[in-house]
């Protein structure tokens, strides 16, 4: 009996240790993409062009660092057990490019 007690608290000292290790991991992973996303911002707001006429590759950026920020999220509510009741989907934000408007039609 004291065998499977003992088995019991290593599992959950373990638990809450990679826990720990996760939120760290994820805070590491949330700082970098802030310093991402903030170069980015310098980048859109030195844009000459129309803001609306972004490239495709900074829309990408855009989309990646969002989508980034989200997957650190849900690690970090994982990590902190405060989605206990929510069901576990992938949900991510998506932008889309659509090419060949012709402005003068909107």
């Amino acid at each position: 009996m004291k065998k499977s007690k003992k088995i019991k608290n290593i599992q959950d000292f373990d638990k809450t240790e990679i826990n720990c290790r996760h939120v760290n991991l994820f805070n590491i992973a949330l700082d970098s993409v802030e310093v991402l996303l903030n170069n980015f911002l310098d980048e859109v707001k030195d844009y000459n062009e129309n803001p609306l006429e972004l490239s495709k590759n900074m829309i990408a950026t855009l989309d990646f660092l969002i989508s980034a920020i989200s997957k650190i999220q849900k690690g970090q509510r994982l990590a902190l057990n405060l989605d206990k009741d929510t069901p576990l989907q992938d949900t991510e934000p998506q932008i889309n490019v659509i090419e060949g408007i012709d402005y003068s039609k909107i």
